[in-house]
């Protein structure tokens, strides 16, 4: 999953968060460090992983789209039936979604997000 790039201005410094897949970690250190050294700019580099912290997506790997809808049909007090009515899809399209086995498209996710009273952001790994 991508996250989008934080920036944080200290001073003259803007700060850099970036993900990337464990693997490749030590490789894409090596290079972002080459590239400041050529560029001969001042750094420094943390490695977050050793702070104890997991990632959202380390906790609950089956997290997705649909787990959110859930959540938020619960918390409006809705059945799959009403959200399903109130959308204009059946009743079994909603439990497809919240079980991650439906593809949301950008109309639909619309109508969800005015119908659950959230906003709507979209990625590419939920739609």
């Amino acid at each position: 999953m991508s996250e989008p790039t934080k920036e944080l201005t200290i001073g003259d410094f803007a700060e850099i968060n970036i993900r990337v897949p464990c693997d490749k970690k030590q490789r894409i250190k090596e290079l972002i460090e080459n590239m400041f050294d050529l560029a001969d700019v001042l750094y420094s580099v943390r490695d977050k992983a050793d702070d104890g912290s997991i990632s959202l997506e380390e906790m609950f790997p089956d997290l997705h789209a649909g787990s959110a809808i859930r959540g938020l049909r619960y918390r409006e007090g809705m059945t799959q039936a009403q959200l399903a009515e109130k959308i204009g899809v059946r009743a079994r399209h909603v439990s497809e979604m919240e079980n991650g086995r439906r593809v949301i498209d950008k109309e639909t996710a619309k109508r969800l997000a005015e119908v659950l009273n959230t906003t709507l952001l979209f990625s590419d790994n939920l739609f």
